[in-house]
C-alpha cells in the first residue's frame, strides 16, 4: 500500500489546504504518475500524481481542508 500525501506547500506547513478537485473515484484503478487531483493553499494550486499503479481508495472529500502532509488517499495494489 503506497500513500498519497497532501504536499507541503509553504515553508512551515502550519497553513491548512483545501483538497479542490478529484480527478479519480474511489475504487478506481489508475496507473503510476496518473492525475489524482488538484490542491490548494492560499493562491498556489498543485496537482498530485499516482506514485505507483493500483487501486485508489479516496481518504478525503472535495472541498475539505487539510493539513500539508496528511494523508489524502492510498493506492493498494
Amino acid at each position: 500500500m503506497s500513500e498519497v500525501l497532501f504536499p507541503m506547500m509553504t515553508g512551515d506547513g502550519s497553513e491548512p489546504g483545501v483538497l479542490a478537485t478529484w480527478y479519480v473515484a474511489d475504487g478506481e484503478v489508475v496507473a503510476e504518475k496518473h492525475l489524482l487531483a488538484e490542491v490548494a493553499i492560499d493562491k498556489v494550486d498543485a496537482e498530485i500524481y499516482a506514485p505507483v499503479s493500483g487501486t485508489v481508495r479516496l481518504r478525503v472529500a472535495e472541498g475539505d481542508e487539510v493539513a500539508q502532509g496528511a494523508v489524502i488517499a492510498v493506492i493498494e495494489p
